[in-house]
């Protein structure tokens, strides 16, 4: 066993087995060397991990290599439909993918990513790098500026004292000072934005979704192609989309939590 962050033990056996899944996602398919490189174990041990993985369907072996199996989707599928705001927000993605002609995302944290919920688009997929489970840094998306500015100040603090703010593109906001400036810009406007931060060619706008209470939920997001959209349906059209739709979702996840 090793010490966690928070000081929590944890054992080393499963964590090498989830890197090895992390590997195969990110790949669509990866051979026993390629994979021992990758996480720092031998080929044997590798070997061992995937000939587990595969008795228990969460890799599949094709022509000597490896790739990710299906059981994972029982158990992620299953963990979606049990968040609330899922239920009560996936109409509203629809809608504003429709509404805007540009892809929609309901987003929300999990072990300080951002982790895209549910997702609808009219645009081609290749336009949007982003599918269902994506995990994306919070400080260089818009869904996760929309996150962290609904934080108490206390877990802003924490987030921004953390470690060092991963750079995507040459405009991520690398600098602690800089993003806690743009944090209070988002809570004064209820707003965010990422301009080619996260991806290269790849503009966003995001609100967050809270509670009565001001509590987090998550954020609802529109992405689109710097090509496709002028700056005026940037800060202006997309925004107000937003806020219009995130209304109807908290309401919705509300009226659920009172008749459950």
């Amino acid at each position: 066993m090793t010490p966690d962050a928070d000081g929590a033990k944890t054992i080393n056996s499963v964590d090498n087995a989830v890197r090895i899944l992390d590997e195969l996602l990110a790949r669509e398919t990866a051979g026993v060397t390629e994979l021992g490189e990758a996480v720092g174990l031998s080929k044997a041990t590798v070997h061992h991990y995937l000939t587990t993985l595969r008795r228990h369907g969460f890799v599949q072996q094709v022509d000597g290599t490896y790739r990710l199996g299906l059981r994972p989707l029982s158990y992620g599928g299953a963990a979606r439909e049990r968040e609330a705001v899922f239920q009560s927000g996936k109409e509203g993605v629809d809608r504003l993918a429709a509404t805007t002609g540009e892809t929609a995302r309901l987003v929300v944290e999990r072990n300080g990513y951002a982790v895209t919920l549910y997702q609808s688009s009219e645009r081609p997929p290749e336009e949007i790098p982003t599918t269902l489970g994506t995990r994306e840094d919070l400080h260089s998306t818009a869904a996760g500026k929309a996150m962290l500015a609904a934080l108490d100040d206390s877990s802003l603090d924490g987030f921004l004292e953390r470690g060092e703010l991963t750079r995507h593109t040459r405009n991520t906001i690398v600098d602690p000072a800089t993003l806690r400036a743009e944090i209070a810009d988002v809570r004064s406007r209820g707003i965010a934005f990422d301009d080619n931060e996260q991806f290269e060619g790849v503009r966003c706008v995001s609100t967050p979704l809270v509670t009565d209470a001001g509590g987090l939920l998550g954020a609802l997001s529109v992405s689109s192609s710097t090509a496709n959209i002028s700056d005026e349906i940037f800060e202006e059209e997309f925004p107000q989309a937003l806020q219009n739709v995130a209304g109807v979702i908290e309401i919705n996840t509300a009226y659920r939590g009172w008749v459950e």
